[in-house]
């Protein structure tokens, strides 16, 4: 998607509305209006036809409504931007919950479609710039925290304060000094931007801070418990990893 083109489809089952909020939109430079639907089912096949960038969309529309349709999108389109429009402001926290990047309510105004507008640019521009997961390299050089791009935000955590990363279904769920994190990402992609010896793979569902490791025990014929330092939660660790963890321990000591 190019930061400084939308590509949009509008939705709404009112359909002077819905080439008024084209018109409005078009007005725009930054934006092209590539269809209109006038119902659930109308947008979802044109949205997989013409792959959008963002949507303007109708919550209660006749058949599917517009956070039905919405959600099957997002599954399939992860990076869709979506801007409700409703008459009815109760549907904003439903429309947040699906990760919204604005929620206007009617009557429509060109003022406000621009303020719409100025959030998708920043989402945008942050998107392309830092997509998936990166690196943040401070000052000194040395890169010390993992970017992690959590819908059409990030969050930055400090490497240092991770316990511990685990697999959960699609998901990685991080443990931190200051709570928890769920990224879509795995823990293969994960893994990759974090160095050892500080970080270790213990398990196929589990990524470790070695500098964060209180206690080794013994848990089963073939397993170990990880415990850390004031947190409660523990993991396991393959008895074929102890002695790599332990040749690791030793690098830290050094």
């Amino acid at each position: 998607m190019s930061t400084t083109c939308f590509r949009v489809i509008v939705a709404d089952d009112d359909e002077p509305i819905c080439n008024l909020v084209k018109s409005y939109l078009s007005s725009f430079e930054e934006v092209e209006v590539i269809g209109i639907a006038l119902n659930g089912e109308e947008l979802l096949t044109l949205a997989r036809e013409e792959k959008p960038d963002a949507l303007f969309v109708d919550i209660q529309m006749p058949g599917l409504d517009g956070l039905s349709v919405v959600y099957t999108l997002q599954q399939e389109f992860p990076n869709l931007f979506v801007v409700f429009i409703s008459a009815y402001p109760r549907y904003a926290v439903e429309a947040f919950n699906l990760d919204a990047t604005d929620f206007i309510t009617k009557p429509v105004t060109r003022d406000r479609l621009a303020k719409a507008l100025a959030k998708l640019k920043r989402f945008s521009h942050f998107a392309a710039a830092h997509r998936g997961i990166n690196n943040s390299v401070t000052r000194d050089g040395s890169q010390d925290r993992l970017l992690l791009k959590l819908g059409h935000g990030a969050i930055l955590i400090n490497k240092s304060t991770i316990f511990f990363i685990e697999k959960q279904g699609k998901k990685s769920i991080i443990h931190t000094t200051r709570g928890r994190y769920e990224t879509p990402h795995s823990l293969a992609d994960l893994e990759k931007s974090l160095s050892e010896p500080e970080f270790f793979r213990c398990h196929k569902s589990f990524i470790i801070n070695t500098r964060m490791v209180e206690r080794i025990t013994p848990y089963a014929d073939r397993s170990y418990e990880v415990s850390f330092y004031s947190y409660s939660e523990k993991v396991t660790m393959r008895r074929e990893k102890f002695e790599e963890f332990c040749s690791l321990l030793n690098k830290l000591s050094k």
